[in-house]
Formats: structure tokens, sequence, C-alpha cells
């Protein structure tokens, strides 16, 4: 039998772990959208995102009162220096598990803060109009 456990992330993302229990699958199901969840049958375990990590973490308490939580990780280091130009995400300062909806409202922003007709730098917004574009074909 599986301990319960709630790992925390660094992203602020959690992993639950537990016995299989109906209720908790269905609840988990009915509370958090499934673009904010996911199943890995291999390690028996759900990874949520951190807009709903909460919830998830209070459904647990709900259902194991014993259930034990993990701290997250140390985050990797950051780099101060300019943004690698291969990674699109960090072009627009997003964390890869950014709805659709956060990437375009982030590409509206830089676009009006580095567009060429308002005095902004042409590579700059061909950086940020290839980054979009690259997340937007993983994603299709």
């Amino acid at each position: 039998m599986t301990t319960p456990q709630i790992q925390r992330r660094w992203d602020g993302a959690v992993t639950l772990t537990f016995p299989y229990d109906a209720y908790l699958v269905d609840a988990l199901k009915v509370a958090i959208p499934g673009h904010a969840r996911a199943y890995d049958p291999a390690a028996k375990s759900w990874t949520i995102t951190p807009a709903y990590a909460h919830v998830a973490a209070r459904l647990m308490h709900d259902v194991f009162p014993d259930v034990e939580t993990v701290g997250a990780t140390n985050p990797p280091p950051f780099d101060h220096g300019r943004p690698a130009r291969d990674d699109p995400w960090a072009t627009l300062h997003l964390l890869p598990s950014a709805p659709p909806e956060l990437v375009s409202a982030a590409h509206r922003c830089l676009a009006k803060l580095t567009h060429p007709d308002v005095g902004g730098d042409t590579a700059l917004m061909q950086r940020i109009n290839g980054a979009v574009e690259s997340i937007r074909e993983v994603s299709r």
C-alpha cells in the first residue's frame, strides 16, 4: 500500500501519490480541469499545475488526514543574462505550464513594448514572434 504523499515542486505544482480511492479520483476530476492535471500510470501519481495545487492539497487532506507533505525541491539556478535564443518560453518570460491565453497576452504586451513602429528593436520583435509561433506549433 502506498503512503499518501504531496510532493511540492519548485515551480508551484504538486505531485500526489496515494492508494487508489475512487472518491478522491472523482473529486480531482470534478474540481480540477483536465488541462491542469495529469496522471502518470507508471508512477501511479497525479501532477497538478500551480493554479490548482491548493485545491488538490485540500482534497488530499480531506481524504487522507495523515498525508505526508514533502517540501519543494530547489529551483534550478537562475541565469540573470538574456534568455536563450532557442527557448521560446524564456523569450516570452513564461513558464512552460502557461496556458495559451497567457501566451497570447504576453505576446501582446511584449509587442507593445518592442514593436519597431513604437521605437522598438526589429530583431527582438522577430524573436518574440518566432517564440510565439514555435509554442503554438508544439501545442497543436
